[in-house]
């Protein structure tokens, strides 16, 4: 009977050690995941920054915004777009 008794705390053991391996691996692949996610935020937002400074550049046509409606809209369109950047962290 003995044998079975040494047995058990042997299995017990390898159990505590399996959890414990289990553990480390899963708090090294989250981390490891969120990293990964953090570096792929990062490049979003310098490539949407990016994009909204060229929208930012562009300039609506010349033109009388009273007398012409679409130069009033491309005026506040442009006046949008512009302000969005700031609304997002960029510059």
């Amino acid at each position: 009977m003995s044998d079975w008794g040494g047995a058990r705390w042997v299995a017990a053991g390898v159990v505590v050690v399996l959890l414990a391996l289990n553990f480390v691996f899963t708090a090294e692949y989250e981390n490891h995941a969120q990293s990964a996610a953090r570096q792929q935020g990062a490049l979003i937002e310098r490539r949407l920054c990016a994009t909204l400074d060229e929208l930012a550049a562009l300039r609506p046509p010349a033109g009388n915004p009273a007398a012409n409606p679409s130069r009033a809209f491309d005026d506040e369109l442009h006046a949008t777009l512009d302000g969005l950047g700031p609304d997002l962290g960029c510059r």
